[in-house]
């Protein structure tokens, strides 16, 4: 299992190695130091992943206030977000 942190807050790292460490066995757990450049593919694929999640959710009015947060309302989202993530989409 390979989790990427920045280690930006303290106590999303310190839930993030508690929860890790109570679930899997002692000993499993390897940590590297990592540069988020070498992830950029995984970070677009994540992206692209979220901006359609969202699409379903606005469809079926389950969106809620933080889509509505940090989208927008349903037209902003379609106009700013969805448009251009699938103007990128591979057929």
């Amino acid at each position: 299992m390979k989790v990427y942190y920045d280690n930006g807050q303290d106590i999303v790292k310190q839930a993030l190695d508690q929860s890790i460490g109570f679930v899997l066995s002692k000993g499993v757990v390897e940590r590297r130091k990592t540069s988020m450049t070498d992830y950029r593919l995984e970070q677009a694929a994540d992206c692209l992943c979220t901006i359609e999640l969202a699409a379903v959710k606005y469809a079926a009015k389950e969106d809620g206030e933080t889509y509505n947060k940090f989208f927008g309302g349903i037209g902003t989202f379609k106009k700013n977000w969805l448009k251009q993530a699938r103007r990128k989409m591979i057929k």
